[in-house]
């Protein structure tokens, strides 16, 4: 059995290597590759083209794919594993993705080739937890706002949400999307003493400081409105003007998940004409943000280039996270919950 770990600049090469050792251990051959970028900006453009787009909207180099064509199971993290891949990689039987998503693997074409593909759900929940707590303190308190200011020479106290800087025991947190980075924000805020609102029409065993209610409830009882939920044709512009519409005048909202669950040209209206306090956001539509985006210009706004996931000890952690979840299947174990086309 040969396992071909695919790094790029997050993941290099060597995390795999380090992760996957148990399956050397265990008889198996061990190598792997790096996929060279220019830049992590790269990295991100061709991520962001895949999510929209698929993984047939990225062509791999001929050089890669031969590097990898004997592969029996190939680990990756943002580097696609389309049609094409599949396809010379003749001895194929799984797939690794080092991330919840999987956006980057052609599914259906794994499935017809009965090539099982496995996910890391969770691998970075604690850092986006941690990142999402960090950007509602920081938009309610003005703590960037005022960093940024006296790096700029001035001594400002006062900002937009003057009448209103909160304080957090108290007051209510609404979370949409309870998997594990939701759950994670949901236990940082009850430990401030927040009552916790929910909404996740498919999330069960939900602990008993989380209220669950509909949506609309959620969206008007909350001073925090905290976005974490998957993207699906379903949930795209969840928030959208009339959800907008539904919010206090003095809540704030935060997306550290996926920049399609607002509508992000109503949440630019209701943030310049002072329908809510303002908002919190680490996605976009358009990343890295372009040239004269209005939302910069915000005095109520926070934002952060897509940072969330990106602590050094998730990106670490999470081959070894993916490779205990699929040591099994050296001995034809399949049970695993993390395999994504064997439900």
């Amino acid at each position: 059995m040969k396992i071909i770990g695919i790094g790029d600049l997050l993941i290099p090469s060597q995390y795999i290597m380090e992760g996957f050792n148990v399956f050397k251990q265990a008889g198996a051959e061990l190598a792997a590759i790096d996929w060279y970028l220019k830049s992590q900006e790269e990295l991100q453009n061709i991520n962001l083209q895949i999510e929209k787009y698929g993984s047939e909207s990225y062509a791999l180099p001929d050089d890669l794919i031969q590097q990898i064509k004997d592969a029996d199971i190939i680990i990756t993290q943002f580097c696609p594993i389309n049609k094409r891949v599949i396809s010379a990689c003749t001895h194929l039987k799984a797939i690794g993705v080092l991330r919840g998503g999987y956006e980057n693997i052609n599914l259906e074409w794994a499935n017809k080739n009965n090539i099982l593909v496995y996910n890391t759900p969770g691998r970075n929940s604690s850092a986006v937890a941690d990142f999402t707590v960090g950007m509602l303190i920081a938009e309610c308190r003005n703590i960037a706002k005022s960093h940024l200011n006296l790096k700029n020479g001035d001594w400002i106290r006062e900002y937009t949400n003057k009448k209103y800087v909160p304080d957090l025991p108290g007051k209510t947190a609404g979370i949409i999307g309870l998997g594990q980075i939701g759950r994670k924000v949901a236990k940082r805020l009850h430990g401030f003493d927040m009552k916790i609102l929910g909404y996740d029409p498919f999330a069960d065993n939900i602990p008993a400081y989380i209220k669950i209610t509909d949506l609309k409830n959620l969206v008007q009882e909350s001073d925090f409105l905290l976005l974490h939920s998957r993207l699906s044709a379903q949930t795209h512009h969840l928030i959208d003007s009339e959800m907008l519409g539904l919010m206090k005048s003095t809540a704030y909202l935060i997306n550290t998940a996926r920049s399609g669950l607002i509508d992000e040209d109503a949440l630019y209206a209701a943030l310049k004409d002072r329908k809510i306090a303002g908002a919190a956001l680490d996605v976009f539509n358009v990343e890295p943000l372009p040239a004269g985006c209005a939302l910069i210009d915000l005095p109520n706004v926070t934002i952060t280039p897509h940072l969330a996931g990106s602590t050094t000890d998730a990106f670490f952690q999470s081959p070894h996270l993916l490779a205990e979840e699929m040591l099994p299947f050296l001995s034809g174990n399949i049970a695993s919950d993390c395999i994504v086309n064997n439900k």
